[in-house]
Parts: structure tokens; sequence; C-alpha cells
């Protein structure tokens, strides 16, 4: 393998920026603390200049520490240089004592919105070896054009009060927090430090084809004399804004495990000073239900907090999701005919190594079913589906017991139980999601239906667990500060 990289930047030019030095680096990394004793970082690096400043700086920062960075690169298979272009990363770290794993997207590639697939998928992948390597902090270097970007595509889609704000510095995946130092740094900045290091880096072709969103809206914002960074006063509002959802979904929403919400009614009242809040609450709600990335559009979420309001017993679909008002409560579920037909028949295959005793199957990006070789032996042909496909769902006898002796969920709308995960084999229902393995017994019981003869009948050993891709709430917004400010 030789150093040598197809769109290796030899960087001829002087950068007219000004290099960032590890004074300024560990104040910004000061905003996020507290980190361990010895800190142990990821960072993502893709290659570019201001991936590989970040790898430097923090490998810097964290040894001065006692600690170390993992370096991580996603290569997803989208071009035919990405392979070798991962390898030369890692070559290049490696020439400063950095460990580097290269991760690799694997399956059939989208067809279409195939950038933000890539990063839902480069995030995921990241995500599962920090949990695995026991990490806690992803670094990744978006920076102040990043930014302006992202606050000019939002715009373009209709100014809301939590987006015109860009992005936060710090945000939460499932396993980690994702970190971005860099968001208040100019891209001529992190070009000098590498040119102070000597350090060359790749250019990715895609960050100048015009058919992506992204890429229009910088050659725009370049042709109107460069990014503006976001203002202070706009970051000021969003955290305010973001304490009263806080509190909405405190003191109105209750998740449970099965995936369904119940919220007070108070929660759709309109007419208040702080409707804003509610709108957003209820979309956190809806996404998080619905196991979807992003919220409804802020105007679909408006007219179902009206409809709401006004109407006492109203149900609508918005989000993937059922929103069903009854007495004093909404309730917020999955709707069933939103599953597509993987998620109605998902085969459960233990795919991990031989030497591996557990492993887990996501269903409809909200549920995950945890199981070990043991489990997985007592099974004939598992599969997953919704629990309206079990025929004993449709009788009277086995709501009637569900509401006995599991009352929160028999209680809950027919639509709303028809929707929860099950697991099923060639004996019949094995488990269900939200529910005790004892509890599905006693119900069936209490129902006059005959539990699976098989093996072991109902010591099934495996666990459900609730795990959308965003959780209902995450830390405030925070702005990550200018470097030309931490020295005054």
């Amino acid at each position: 393998m030789t150093d040598s990289v197809p769109n290796r930047s030899e960087h001829a030019a002087a950068s007219s920026g000004t290099p960032l030095d590890a004074v300024v680096f560990e104040k910004l990394m000061a905003e996020f603390a507290p980190f361990e004793a010895a800190p142990v970082v990821g960072v993502a690096v893709s290659g570019g200049a201001d991936s590989m400043a970040l790898a430097l700086l923090a490998h810097e920062w964290c040894r001065a520490r006692g600690g170390a960075i993992l370096a991580i690169t996603v290569d997803h298979g989208l071009r035919a240089d990405s392979a070798q272009e991962a390898q030369w990363v890692g070559n290049q770290l490696s020439r400063h004592g950095i460990e580097h794993v290269i991760l690799r997207w694997q399956g059939t590639k989208p067809s279409r919105a195939v950038q933000e697939q890539a990063r839902r998928a480069r995030y995921d992948l990241m995500d599962q070896l920090l949990a695995d390597r026991g990490i806690f902090h992803l670094l990744v270097a978006h920076h102040a054009g990043d930014q302006a970007e992202t606050i000019a595509m939002r715009e373009m889609r209709g100014p809301t009060p939590l987006g015109q704000a860009g992005m936060s510095a710090r945000r939460f995946m499932k396993h980690a927090r994702v970190l971005r130092p860099f968001l208040a740094v100019e891209k001529v900045d992190l070009v000098a430090t590498l040119q102070s290091r000597h350090q060359t880096w790749v250019e990715d072709p895609s960050n100048r084809n015009e058919k992506f969103e992204r890429v229009r809206v910088r050659n725009r914002l370049a042709d109107n004399c460069g990014p503006s960074s976001c203002r202070a006063d706009i970051a000021k509002e969003r955290r305010a804004l973001e304490q009263s959802i806080g509190r909405l979904l405190a003191g109105c929403v209750t998740l449970h495990v099965n995936g369904v919400a119940l919220c007070d009614r108070s929660l759709f009242m309109t007419g208040h000073h702080d409707d804003t809040a509610r709108i957003y609450a209820v979309g956190q709600v809806v996404r998080t239900v619905g196991g979807a990335g992003y919220m409804p559009a802020f105007d679909s979420l408006a007219g179902a907090l009206a409809r709401i309001s006004e109407n006492p017993s109203a149900r609508l679909s918005l989000g993937g999701c059922v929103l069903h008002a009854r007495r004093d409560q909404v309730c917020v579920y999955r709707e069933r005919g939103r599953l597509d037909g993987a998620a109605v028949h998902q085969a459960v295959t233990m795919d991990v190594p031989a030497d591996v005793k557990t492993g887990s199957v996501c269903w409809d990006n909200r549920f995950e079913l945890l199981l070990n070789r043991a489990d997985f032996g007592g099974l004939t042909d598992p599969w997953i589906g919704p629990l309206d496909l079990c025929d004993v769902f449709h009788t009277k006898a086995f709501r009637a017991a569900l509401r006995e002796i599991v009352p929160f969920i028999g209680n809950l709308p027919r639509a709303a139980l028809a929707s929860m995960p099950a697991l099923y084999d060639k004996e019949g229902l094995r488990s269900v999601g939200g529910l005790e393995v004892s509890e599905l017994s006693d119900v069936l019981s209490a129902a006059d239906c005959e539990p699976p003869s098989g093996r072991g009948k109902f010591a099934f050993g495996g666990r459900w667990r609730f795990a959308p891709p965003v959780p209902l709430w995450e830390s405030g917004f925070k702005s990550s500060p200018k470097p030309d400010n931490l020295l005054a």
C-alpha cells in the first residue's frame, strides 16, 4: 500500500487562516467538561482537512491528560476510492501514534437521499463501536461554514425557532454524546492548522457535486461573501425555548416501555404564551414514538394541536403515529398501517460470531429484542411482527385478561395494542414487547389460551427494549465559543 491517495491535497498555497494551538483547543474542550481523569475520546475522521485537524488536536489534548483517542473512519462504499482513502487516513494517523479503526457500511446502498441515509448509517456504526469500547465521547469536526449551511438550508424550508440557531455543539446518541468543538471555527483556520504541521488531507469530490443540496448552499454562501456565524441572541432564545419544552415533557408525558406515550390533555390546549413550546413538545413525542429521526413539520404539528384542542375525541395520524384523544389524556402510538412489509414479518437470526453469546435484533427502528444463544436455541423459525397478527389478540377474553393483569396496557386503545411488537415461531406467540414473560403467560392462561408446547414453554429469556433512534428529550442547546475570544 503506497501513501498516495486520489484527491489528496498538496496545499501548495498558504492559508489565510490562523492555526489553532493547544491552548485554544483546551478552552474549546472545556465547554464540554467534565471528562474522565484520563479521557478516552472517539474522533470521526473522514480524511478531510476539518477532521484531520480535529484528530491531531484531540490527540495532543488527550495525551496531555494521560488519555488517548480512537480515530474512526466510516467507509460508505459509495465511491471506488473510498477504501483506499480510509486506509490512507489510518497510515497518516499511525505516524502520530493514533489508533485507527475503519468501519464499513454493508448491504445495499440507497438510490435516494443518499447523503442523509449515509449520515445515519455512519453515526449508528460509530455509536455501536463506542458502546463496545466503553467510550462516551465522539468528537466531530463540523465548523462555522457547516453551521452557516445548516441554518441556510433550514431557512429555505421555513425558519423555525429551534432551527434558526443551527446545530447544537452537543447532542446525544444511544450510547455516546456527540461534541462539536469547531462550530465557531472557520475552515481556513483548520486548513492553516494542518499546514503549520505539514499534514496533508483528502478532498472528497462529493463536496463539489451540486446534485447535493448542501453543496449548492455552500456555493451560494461563498458567492455572498462567505458564511456568517449564528447570532448569540438566537442561541439564547433557543435555550429558553428548550427549557420550556423540557418542563412540558416532564410534567405532561408518560412514555411506557411498550412505546406508547400518554399525554395530559393540557399539553394540547392552545392559546397560551408557550404555544410554540407545546408544539415542539408534541413533536418530540411523535418523533420518539414513531421511531423517526426528525419530528413532523412545524405547521403540521400546530394543526394537530388545534384540532385536538377543539375536539375532545379527535383522532388523527401524524408522523407515522396516531394521536388519540380520550377523556383527559391523548394517547400517542405507532400507526399499524404505517409499518412496512419488513416490519410486518421480520425473520430473526442470531447474526453474531459463534463465540459471542448475546445478540440483538432491531424492529421497526424502535425496539430491540435482546437474545442469548440459549433463548435462540429454543425457537423454531422465529420472526417478529405486530401483535395483531396473533389470533388470540382478536378475542375479547384476551383483552379482558390484559385489563385485569396489566391495566396500563390493557386499557390502551385496541389500535395501540395492535402495533406492539411480538415474537413468534412455529409454536405461536412467544413474547410481547412491554410485557414480562410471566405477565404474558398469565394473560394467555386467563384467556383460556394454551401456551406454546415447545421447549421450556414460556421460559423465554430474551427481553425487549424500547430504543428509538432519538430519545424523548436531550440536554439543551449549546454553542461553541469563538476561538478569537478565548485568549482575551
